[in-house]
């Protein structure tokens, strides 16, 4: 059931994308709860799915694997930030010129639970009947990769950056890269829901907060352009490289 359920998350949220393209990012970010609402319709024995996301024999795992969510996180984004000002690709700016993002509730959080209920309780682990880890990884990266394609082909469009085609290439190599460290956590503990929500959940509020967000366009702490300093940028891209690297061995 992988292929049905990458088509269903991926064809409901280009359709709710492009009907709701005068929405607010709020509202069009609700997307996110797709991949879990999916993974409910599709699997076999709610209640033991259910069992699986919540962890309930892997609460250790649980609270050890979430840590060292929170460790990549920072890893990543301030590996980006030395990356960025060694380069000369970014600079940093007053805190008061810093604007506010979303995500920062607690709806910012449920959200990315929803994404990650889909993607790494679900379809990493059917992946993985079929392929070696590493594989599985990527091919969940692709779809994962493909499930922000809409959302950044309408903001490209409404935001008009220098470069759009690159910034939704980029931004989509990015969570193909960055699906490799949140299916090795989801791997490590069972595939639980929480220390991958939590890797979520900080990313989606420490990478804008520092390094801006290649949605909105709009800069962090640092500021230059999107495409290329952002987490979900190249500088993404490069960051993930050595992590993806250490996650193949672990898992080979």
């Amino acid at each position: 059931m992988c292929l049905p359920f990458v088509v269903a998350v991926l064809l409901t949220t280009a359709l709710w994308v492009y009907y709701g393209r005068k929405w607010s990012f709020t509202i069009i970010a609700t997307a996110m709860y797709f991949p879990a609402v999916y993974a409910f319709l599709f699997v076999d024995g709610v209640w033991y799915f259910t069992l699986q996301v919540i962890g309930y024999d892997k609460i250790k795992e649980a609270v050890f694997y979430s840590a060292i969510a929170v460790i990549i996180v920072y890893v990543v984004v301030y590996g980006c930030v030395a990356l960025d000002l060694s380069l000369g690709w970014a600079e940093a700016i007053p805190d008061s010129e810093v604007p506010n993002h979303p995500h920062k509730d607690i709806t910012g959080y449920l959200r990315a639970t929803g994404e990650e209920i889909g993607w790494r309780c679900y379809l990493l682990p059917c992946l993985l009947w079929h392929f070696s880890p590493p594989v599985a990884l990527l091919i969940s990266g692709v779809a994962w990769g493909l499930f922000h394609v809409p959302v950044m082909i309408l903001l490209t469009s409404l935001l008009k950056p220098q470069r759009p085609i690159t910034t939704i290439v980029v931004q989509s190599l990015s969570c193909i890269e960055a699906a490799f460290p949140f299916g090795w956590l989801a791997i490590k503990c069972g595939f639980s829901a929480w220390p991958c929500a939590v890797m979520h959940a900080l990313w989606n509020r420490l990478n804008p907060d520092v390094l801006g967000s290649i949605y909105m366009q709009t800069p962090g702490k640092y500021k230059g352009e999107q495409w290329k300093i952002n987490g979900e940028g190249l500088a993404g891209c490069l960051v993930y490289l050595p992590v993806c690297a250490l996650v193949i061995y672990d898992l080979s």
